[in-house]
């Protein structure tokens, strides 16, 4: 008798390791790859893109962006994560292979198709909420308005829109990123390695512009940008390191833009 309870407590013990061992693995933010090609692949998952994450705090809190930007809790049970979201349906995870940099997994194990997903684990070094690019405070922009709203409220959409592009680059050097993808995020600018420009409002991308209440406020909102760039002055810093350069412009762009009518 009391072997067999020595072997229970053991397999307790091996058991909670595991899952701990896999729970400190998973604390990362884990950036999509690409889907691996089976005979049953969901259509819907090539809509994931390099820019889709699920960022999994060692609190239990999570934020990711896969269908939509959200947030919530995550638990972790034997190889499945279930993502709670602060409102909607809890998603099961399927992991399949775990690993110190990669993640293989099943994101949508609802729909009972066999998705096998990569994902990129990166240590997160800037967990601070404000200052996180994957913060609640930070994705504020990617909320959808459910009615009207004013200039002020348009405004305050753009400084948070150009804040997150200020916190990316700075995780970005914080992480010592040689590169970061800057071009998949849909957004009212094409970013290029040593600028931006304003695109044309009926050339938006659908989720950005998905992000307004209506094609009235989209232009308001095109035409603050617009008005920034005309009569507002952007200095490019000479620092030659273009994370910085980038951190200081958008830094600009949030107290430009509280100035445009």
């Amino acid at each position: 008798m009391r072997n067999l309870r020595s072997f229970v407590l053991l397999s307790i013990v091996l058991g909670l390791a595991a899952c701990s061992g896999r729970q400190g693995l998973l604390t990362k933010v884990w950036f999509y790859s690409y889907a691996e090609d089976t005979d049953t692949q969901d259509p819907a998952d090539s809509v994931l893109t390099p820019v889709n994450f699920i960022n999994l705090e060692s609190r239990g809190k999570y934020t990711a962006s896969l269908d939509k930007f959200e947030h919530g809790t995550w638990t972790l049970k034997d190889r499945e994560i279930v993502l709670t979201p602060a409102s909607g349906k809890s998603r099961t995870i399927i992991i399949r292979k775990l690993g110190e940099k990669e993640m293989i997994a099943d994101v949508n194990a609802a729909n009972g198709a066999s998705s096998w997903h990569h994902f990129e684990g990166l240590d997160n070094p800037v967990d601070d909420e404000k200052d996180s690019p994957f913060s609640v405070t930070n994705n504020k922009w990617r909320v959808k308005a459910t009615q009207k709203e004013t200039p002020q409220q348009v405004t305050e959409r753009l400084i948070n829109y150009f804040r997150f592009w200020e916190k990316y680059f700075g995780w970005g050097l914080e992480s010592d990123k040689n590169s970061l993808d800057v071009r998949s995020l849909p957004g009212p600018l094409k970013m290029y390695g040593n600028g931006f420009a304003l695109i044309p409002v009926d050339q938006w991308p659908a989720e950005w512009s998905n992000y307004f209440f209506d094609q009235e406020d989209r232009q308001v909102a095109f035409d603050k940008i617009r008005w920034v760039l005309r009569n507002k002055k952007v200095a490019w810093p000479e620092t030659g390191h273009r994370f910085k350069q980038f951190m200081s412009v958008f830094q600009q762009m949030q107290n430009n833009i509280k100035a445009a009518p």
